[in-house]
């Protein structure tokens, strides 16, 4: 019997579902200026342009306040990585994430919204995501 449990208890604690612990890496600049820090690395596939990835995300603004949140809905967000479906900061930041990332990314206004004001969003606002790759197909 408690080898039945041992086992038990050691395939539940090898499945993929279980996250690694969060091991923050110091933030990066990429040339479009855009920030970067990823929280924990992932191990699976890497996302590349026309990929379509899976990704729970929360949208900040600078103060905190949350603009939009795929994990307050309970529905992941689907999309193909580097086409231009989603704001150019956040799609260019995205190429290269691994499944299993998580990673914020910090969206100057330009390469947000710019000058265009939306609901929840002023203009001219830097946009902050925390951004967990789910899945690259």
């Amino acid at each position: 019997m408690r080898r039945a449990l041992f086992v038990v208890l050691l395939l539940s604690a090898c499945t993929k579902d279980a996250p690694k612990p969060l091991n923050p890496q110091p933030p990066f600049t990429m040339e479009n200026g855009v920030v970067v820090r990823t929280l924990r690395a992932g191990d699976g596939d890497a996302a590349k342009k026309g990929d379509k990835i899976t990704i729970h995300f929360v949208g900040r603004l600078l103060d905190g306040g949350v603009f939009d949140s795929s994990r307050e809905r309970g529905e992941p967000m689907k999309f193909w990585v580097g086409e231009g479906q989603v704001v150019e900061g956040l799609d260019q930041a995205l190429l290269g994430v691994r499944e299993g990332e998580l990673r914020t990314i910090t969206v100057p206004a330009k390469l947000g919204y710019g000058m265009e004001a939306k609901p929840k969003i002023p203009a001219n606002s830097t946009l902050v995501f925390e951004v967990e790759l789910l899945d690259v197909r």
